[in-house]
């Protein structure tokens, strides 16, 4: 209760921090502002006709929101086009550690710098200050990571309403929330939404505030990675002493908010204990939401949270994962989770998923795109549940749903034309800025 109180508070703060309390209450302002802001994105095309090189800003929070790798690799291959990695706070809330975001910035550019990207930090650790990229940067394109209010307003789509700004979903969006995934005032201020798939796009057209009339169908472009034919996946899991049944543990951060899919507190042990009971046949990497670590330090402390996640760090056959995940995906045999976009990535491998449900009520939470892929899965009403999955499905290969997985990947998440989603943003862009 007093958590949910919280949340209430903050949403108010960020209405008033981040300056959008009138324009949400009211429609004609809002309509106003946005009629002014498609006038100047109209404008800004016609004069990037004219330039030589093209600044483009990719907004990173975290290695796990990243699904920008393949798209910022084609635009380096462009003359045209100079782009920029951005590393900006996230989880800036009144109820969450500072000190927390802090350190996940410095994770995130330990990432960036490994996977070489050109970039600048918005954080300026020797004066503590946040630098203005409007400033630093000048971008004429700008791919935000996220549509929530989880960052500094100056980081926000509010900020650069009058750049051409773009958005692809961090995750595949499976949750019935339409309000916060097609129809917020982040959407409406986009030049450019780029969707997976055409249920997205009407669900757009459906609830958005501008319709789809700055929606294109490009594919999900972070798994594009995994559906790519010269992709080669890196081994990322802890060497064993011989070949086990690799699993993915990926628990959901609601085990605080108004919806709750989250079954963490239930599993946690239970998940450290099968590891332990059958050491010999599988190792089990636990992917935990990265908004979870921020939940449980409110809730069990950080002494206890940062003991739990040692406890995998430390477990022969367990390991942590709280980066990028795409490497993950490739080289695990199965996943167990209750993660709503998980439950559309995941597939894109079409090896056998376990969903960990909640109660009756969990798909009553999800979008008709989310019921479809959640169809598809394994259920677990029960910690024995889970054990079965993992002994008979995993362990012993008796995988009835393979077929039926397999068909649905070719009929919703393959691309049919052939051509790749980095591939088709480019080609949207480039079009745009030629006529």
């Amino acid at each position: 209760m007093f958590s949910n109180l919280l949340q209430k508070v903050d949403v108010l703060y960020k209405s008033v921090s981040f300056g959008d309390l009138f324009i949400s209450l009211f429609p004609k302002l809002l309509a106003k502002r946005l009629k002014k802001i498609v006038h100047s994105q109209q404008k800004l095309v016609k004069q990037l006709a004219k330039k030589d090189k093209i600044k483009v800003a990719f907004f990173i929070q975290t290695p796990t929101t990243w699904k920008y790798d393949y798209l910022y690799r084609l635009f380096e291959r462009y003359n045209i086009f100079d782009p920029i990695v951005v590393i900006v706070p996230f989880n800036v809330h009144l109820y969450y550690s500072k000190q927390e975001y802090i350190n996940v910035m410095a994770q995130t550019e330990e990432f960036v710098k490994s996977s070489n990207y050109k970039y600048i930090s918005a954080y300026c650790a020797s004066n503590h200050k946040w630098i203005d990229v409007k400033k630093e940067v000048n971008p004429d394109i700008v791919f935000f990571t996220k549509p929530y209010k989880d960052t500094l307003p100056k980081y926000h789509v509010y900020s650069f309403a009058n750049k051409l700004s773009c958005y692809v979903p961090y995750g595949f969006v499976c949750i019935d929330n339409y309000k916060n995934n097609y129809g917020s005032i982040f959407h409406s201020m986009l030049w450019k939404s780029f969707v997976e798939t055409p249920y997205q796009k009407e669900y757009y057209n459906k609830y958005g505030i501008r319709s789809d009339e700055n929606v294109v169908v490009s594919g999900c472009l972070g798994m594009e990675p995994i559906i790519s034919p010269n992709y080669q996946p890196r081994n990322v899991w802890k060497p064993q002493s011989k070949p086990k049944k690799r699993i993915i543990w990926a628990p959901h951060h609601t085990v605080d908010y108004l919806f709750n899919f989250s079954n963490f507190f239930t599993y946690c042990e239970l998940m450290l204990q099968l590891a332990e009971k059958y050491q010999d046949e599988i190792q089990i990497a636990f992917k935990p939401h990265p908004v979870l670590k921020f939940k449980l330090i409110n809730i069990w402390g950080e002494e206890k949270t940062e003991e739990y996640y040692q406890r995998w760090r430390n477990l022969p056959n367990g390991q942590l994962e709280d980066g990028a995940y795409i490497d993950l995906f490739a080289t695990s045999d199965a996943m167990i989770h209750d993660c709503a976009s998980f439950t559309a990535e995941y597939l894109y491998t079409q090896k056998p998923t376990m969903f960990i449900v909640k109660d009756e009520h969990t798909t009553d939470h999800l979008n008709s795109f989310g019921e479809k892929c959640f169809a598809l899965h394994y259920h677990a009403h029960s910690p024995a549940d889970v054990e079965r999955y993992v002994a008979d499905v995993v362990i012993a290969g008796n995988d009835a749903m393979k077929t039926q997985r397999v068909q649905f990947f070719e009929e919703y998440l393959c691309p049919t034309d052939g051509v790749m989603p980095s591939q088709k943003i480019i080609d949207i862009i480039l079009n745009e800025i030629k006529n």
